[in-house]
């Protein structure tokens, strides 16, 4: 019989062989890319149809198939490393294959069906595996948030709640996914086991599964907010990379609809794509790190330096804007390079004194006591500069650690040597 540090070592090894087996997949569905850019594709989910061999096409294949399972996949290698055995680091370590796979079996129906068009071994099937296999990973993004960070659903009625809301959303997509044909999520392929299907059948399914996808991401919102509240110490703080995460794949991805779908702009949808990454990194963070406190200062600048931007960004272009026009009127002229330099000069004149309103306007509404706590500083030092009387120097003092560190009882001891004078006889 093994012992157990031989079971760990063989667990770690078979890891780490998974790992190189995601990247390897990754690599493969990317050298597939390389091969079919130049084939015309018709329209499929997320893709306008035609060919691929943009920058932005490029950006999206290398994101898709190697950056986000590779990394998504080395994380959960560390976190099984360091953490033997633990739920979240395998189902990191799924996620990863199951993305870098279904980026494989897209490539390889595109090559065998459209890039070859001889219908080669497994191109068909590959079609089919691709159709619904982003439910399945869908399904495994949401329950790995659901039990984070202890592998462990708050409460049993908590894991029904969710248990029902993702059966209610995978098992009826599921469904629809396996007999639709042709494939919309594959490129419009046939399907290789179903000739025709009923289309009341699927509109159905598919209108129930995409219904109760946004319930399951509400009920695992909800889990975790209601974990956040009822925690403390460490797990708070990992509960807080998790949010953080979130926050940051939601602003990603209503930003590159935005740009995608607003302004035709496709750096959007790479911005959609690469979204799943910030639960990943917060998960990561969260379970690799050892002290977690800086997460507030992460969450802090994050949020006054993305306000700086825009406001510094609405004055740039508000003035480009304006100065354009008062120099049309004035010179007859309608582009001056002179309203960029002003523009320019504008900003930087602007930098500093917006960062201090910003900062001062994100610690008063969102981190009060922080924010206390400096000015209960700030105050003392500068009754300590002047003031020479020790009781009010004293009461100074506690009242500073009452406002900033607020402990239930506070006592200052004062000791006073007594000097003496050493006299020679």
């Amino acid at each position: 019989m093994m012992n157990v540090d031989e079971k760990v070592k063989q667990s770690s090894r078979l890891v780490w062989v998974w790992f190189v087996l995601t990247l390897s997949v990754g690599v493969g569905s990317l050298l597939l890319f390389m091969r079919n850019a130049a084939t015309s594709i018709p329209t499929s989910w997320g893709f306008d149809g035609g060919m691929r061999e943009g920058a932005v096409n490029w950006i999206n294949a290398f994101q898709q198939s190697v950056l986000s399972p590779t990394l998504i996949g080395f994380l959960g290698a560390l976190i099984l490393t360091r953490r033997p055995g633990h739920r979240i680091g395998w189902l990191m370590l799924a996620l990863g294959l199951l993305s870098a796979v279904m980026t494989l079996t897209g490539e390889w129906a595109i090559y065998g069906y459209y890039t070859v068009q001889t219908n080669l071994f497994g191109a068909a099937l590959a079609a089919w595996v691709a159709n619904w296999i982003w439910i399945i990973q869908f399904t495994i993004l949401i329950l790995t948030a659901a039990i984070f960070p202890n592998g462990r659903f708050i409460s049993h009625r908590w894991a029904g709640a969710a248990a029902v809301s993702l059966a209610l959303f995978a098992v009826p997509l599921l469904l629809g996914a396996v007999v639709e044909t042709p494939m919309s999520s594959s490129f419009q392929i046939p399907n290789p086991f179903v000739a025709t299907h009923s289309t009341a059948f699927y509109d159905f399914v598919f209108t129930v599964g995409v219904s109760f996808m946004p319930t399951s991401v509400l009920v695992v919102l909800t889990a975790a907010i209601v974990r956040f509240r009822t925690s403390d110490g460490h797990e708070r703080q990992q509960m807080k990379w998790l949010m953080f995460g979130v926050v940051m794949m939601a602003f990603l991805t209503l930003v590159g609809l935005g740009l995608y779908f607003g302004w035709n702009i496709s750096f959007g949808g790479i911005m959609v794509n690469t979204s799943i990454l910030g639960p990943a990194l917060g998960i990561g963070v969260a379970l690799l790190r050892h002290r977690l406190y800086d997460v507030d200062l992460v969450i802090r600048r994050t949020l006054q330096y993305s306000l700086l931007t825009g406001l510094l960004a609405l004055v740039y272009f508000g003035g480009v804007v304006t100065l354009q026009a008062g120099f049309r009127a004035m010179t007859g002229q309608t582009n001056s390079p002179l309203t960029t330099v002003l523009s320019t000069l504008a900003i930087a004149a602007l930098f500093t004194p917006i960062r201090r309103r910003v900062q001062n306007f994100i610690d008063r509404r969102f981190y009060r006591k922080k924010y206390n706590a400096e000015q209960a500083l700030a105050q003392f030092a500068a009754v300590a500069r002047d003031e020479v009387d020790m009781d009010r120097l004293t009461d100074a003092m506690l009242r500073v650690v009452q406002e900033s560190v607020q402990p239930e009882k506070v006592s200052l001891w004062l000791i006073q040597e007594k000097l003496s004078e050493k006299r020679e006889a």
